[in-house]
């Protein structure tokens, strides 16, 4: 059964004399991107208006999930691109998205436009609205030199990276505020020349209207026919999912009856999906290598709970040692005990108490660390307690507080 939003949370408004008029901007499909909902909603809920302009669900269906939230997709859906099929995707999306924007604004003359990368030139698709005085935020989710860095390999000093890097900083110049996840990502954006007071770190933390602590403790039942292995999200090189196939030959011997279960983030994740599906084959494990297409958000509390552990078998590089990915903190919200590559950003917010750390790219490691938590129920059971309270220390009422101070700041007068 799904989560459903509770009504508090969804459909009642809080009064407020002037409700701001709020416009997003997100290269993703709005009904499946937490971050992006989190902020509108949450906006909605206490009366103010929200559009979203974003890609189109890939069935077409209507994204909406809230009275006072607008949901305006371009007519292109989300799909893995590669090299120049990704440059012309992104300029595609951004003229219809620079149209739409435009369109709106005129009609609706918008207090704040917030964007939200990738990529940060999304920034400019706010021109009309810059030109009249309107304030924008750039949400830097993930810093784009770096992870082309990681998605291409490339070095510092590449031509296409330096690239990057000028459209990071010609986008933060033109921005009025930046929001980021981590303080390394605002650490690096200084690095670059952007003013430290012109920087808000936002945590990604799971949205507590879905991911329920107190409701959605996780018991493991004994009697299952499955000892379940649980990857979501994006499926790409640097996600290192081939690390877990790979993992998952060694297991099979030491736990016979185990499996993965893999939910994907879009619908077409492309080439590297295509690969870690003909390794299961090669590796003869196709049978326990599931692949799901991307459910709806309020379905995937019930999938987290149904598993016995979540896998998070990234590589180590300038990106992803600092990146955190939100279905990291979700799992832990859930109860849902992590095995992860040891990463900086995962050993500062858990620990050791709180995840069971691996080697980054080592298959045995990986399986022998599973295998040992296998036999080690109450092992699962006090990581799964320990990154529950870690998690709970991340709050999203908390760092929504703090966007709210920043939105005040920006319009000059207070929301409550």
């Amino acid at each position: 059964m799904a989560v459903q939003i509770p009504l508090t949370a969804q459909n009642s408004e809080t009064p407020l004399r002037e409700p701001l008029r709020v416009l997003m901007l997100t290269h993703s499909v709005y009904v499946r991107d937490v971050r992006v909902r989190r902020y509108a909603e949450y906006l909605a809920h206490e009366g103010h208006f929200v559009d979203v302009v974003c890609l189109a669900s890939e069935d077409g269906s209507n994204q909406s999930r809230h009275p006072r939230v607008g949901v305006y997709p371009i007519p292109m859906a989300r799909s893995r691109k590669q090299r120049l099929g990704l440059v012309y995707n992104w300029a595609l999306s951004a003229v219809m998205m620079f149209l739409s924007v435009s369109r709106l604004d005129i009609k609706w003359n918008y207090d704040l436009v917030h964007i939200h990368n990738m990529p940060d030139f999304l920034v400019f698709c706010a021109l009309l609205p810059k030109l009249r005085g309107c304030p924008l935020i750039l949400n830097i989710h993930d810093a784009v030199p770096e992870l082309a860095r990681s998605k291409l390999r490339l070095p510092s000093d590449h031509p296409l990276i330096r690239i990057q890097v000028f459209l990071e900083k010609i986008s933060v110049r033109f921005s009025n505020h930046i929001i980021t996840s981590t303080y390394e990502f605002k650490r690096r954006l200084v690095e670059r020349g952007a003013r430290p007071d012109k920087i808000t770190v936002i945590t990604n933390a799971p949205d507590c209207r879905i991911f329920r602590p107190d409701n959605n403790r996780r018991t493991r039942r004994v009697d299952r026919d499955y000892f379940t292995l649980l990857y979501v999200g994006t499926v790409a090189f640097r996600y290192g999912l081939h690390v877990l196939v790979k993992a998952l030959s060694l297991l099979r011997p030491q736990i016979p009856h185990v499996r993965l279960l893999v939910y994907t983030k879009i619908l077409h994740e492309g080439k590297d999906l295509d690969d870690c599906t003909a390794q299961a084959k090669s590796l003869g494990v196709s049978d326990i290598f599931q692949v799901h297409a991307p459910v709806p958000l309020e379905d995937m509390p019930e999938i987290m709970q149904s598993a016995d552990i979540g896998v998070y078998p990234a590589l180590c590089d300038c990106h992803m040692n600092h990146a955190l990915s939100l279905k990291i903190p979700e799992m832990a919200c859930i109860g849902l005990p992590i095995v992860a590559t040891r990463l900086s950003v995962l050993e500062e917010i858990f620990g050791d108490d709180a995840m069971a750390f691996v080697p980054p790219e080592n298959p045995q490691a990986l399986a022998t660390k599973i295998v040992e938590l296998y036999h080690s129920p109450r092992i699962m059971e006090c990581l799964a307690e320990n990154a529950l309270k870690k998690c709970e220390a991340l709050s999203w009422e908390n760092q929504y507080t703090e966007y709210r101070q920043v939105l005040e700041s920006l319009v000059g007068r207070t929301l409550s």
